[in-house]
């Protein structure tokens, strides 16, 4: 059986989104395919959360005096596991290189294609997520081979170093660096240097929306669009005109779900708030939390590419990457906002097992369709 799911789910789902303006931002809504009451949890997450009630006592509590090592570690292990399904890997070719970094250090990087490809292709250069510390290209490989296998295009899987054991701008610049070269090597690739796409999921989107704007301050002029998948786009946890903290009070929850949801929502912001673990982990003093490469929520919003954001209703992240697209939006950006109702952070690379993560890999091939078959 390829999916977990029926595939009907899918066509269930795309038959009832609809489009909505809500707080003066265009938003295409996608339901939970099963259908049920607003703010119900979809029921795969709710299935593999339901227990959390009950078990989150026994979770370790943190130690006084921890290092960041004991902080993250438990995290790193449960980040290091692909929870999807291998799908889409006949008539894929892998290639694996190493581009060298700013410090000479050699970032490797899986270059996805079809066995049959065609010429001056598309490109999408991808930053796994995992909190700067965790994930690894193996769980955003299936992510990439089926945009591959949906269109023809070409994918670069970045192995960007990990944190805390680097910290900025280390990883910043393997992401940077691994984009200039599929810029300067397009043509070599197979790819059209005016076809480029980046993107992430998490910290991943962090990197791809902090090297969309380096791409503009160096006037490069290498990306075309910015594809960013419940990204923490507000290291500073600043507050701007859109962004105003996160209030679990206002998050919509169904009477039958609330108590699961509560407990979900109040581990993951806990965790994400214990310390600033982010700014911890990643900048590590080495930048300010408030520079645009940091946060980049805290731009202007000039000139950014367009740019794809898809999130989930119950994402612990939602309430910045909201802030973003009503940012953006104000600015005269061109962003395509997509919410999945019922569903929480780091669904995208359940392939085959959440239909909302296949579909969400239809619509950045839609974004393709629509920017590059010019």
């Amino acid at each position: 059986m390829k999916h977990r799911f029926d595939p009907e789910l899918i066509k269930k789902m795309d038959a009832n989104e609809h489009e909505v303006v809500y707080e003066g931002v265009n938003v295409l809504v996608k339901p939970i395919p099963e259908g049920g009451k607003p703010g119900d949890m979809d029921p795969r997450l709710y299935k593999s959360m339901k227990m959390m009630p009950l078990l989150s006592h026994l979770m370790p509590k943190p130690k006084k005096n921890a290092t960041i090592m004991d902080t993250i570690t438990p995290f790193r292990k449960m980040f290091a596991d692909y929870k999807g399904l291998y799908i889409a890997n006949e008539g894929i070719m892998t290639k694996f290189i190493a581009v060298p970094s700013s410090d000479g250090y050699p970032v490797l990087v899986r270059i996805y294609k079809r066995e049959k490809a065609g010429n001056n292709l598309p490109i999408f250069v991808y930053f796994h997520g995992g909190g700067f510390f965790g994930g690894s290209p193996d769980i955003v490989e299936q992510m990439c081979k089926l945009l591959v296998q949906d269109i023809d295009c070409i994918a670069l899987n970045v192995d960007y170093r990990l944190c805390p054991e680097n910290h900025y701008p280390e990883p910043f610049n393997d992401c940077w660096q691994a984009t200039c070269y599929a810029y300067d090597h397009a043509k070599d690739l197979g790819g059209d240097q005016t076809k480029i796409a980046i993107g992430g999921d998490s910290a991943g989107g962090t990197l791809a929306a902090s090297v969309a704007l380096r791409d503009r301050e160096e006037k490069k002029g290498m990306v075309k669009l910015q594809v960013l998948l419940y990204p923490a786009i507000n290291l500073s946890g600043k507050h701007t005109e859109f962004y105003h903290g996160v209030d679990l009070s206002k998050y919509r929850m169904s009477k039958r779900h609330s108590k699961v949801l509560k407990c979900v929502l109040e581990m993951m912001t806990g965790m994400m708030n214990s310390s600033n673990m982010l700014e911890d982990v990643y900048l590590q003093g080495n930048l300010d939390p408030e520079n645009i490469y940091a946060s980049p929520i805290l731009d202007n919003f000039h000139n950014i590419p367009e740019t794809l954001l898809i999130f989930g209703e119950h994402d612990m992240l939602a309430f910045e990457d909201f802030a973003y697209a009503k940012t953006a939006t104000k600015a005269g950006a061109k962003i395509k906002t997509i919410i999945y109702e019922g569903m929480s952070h780091g669904f995208a690379d359940q392939i085959g097992v959440c239909p909302q993560a296949d579909d969400a890999i239809s619509e950045i091939a839609k974004e393709f369709h629509v920017l590059f078959d010019k």
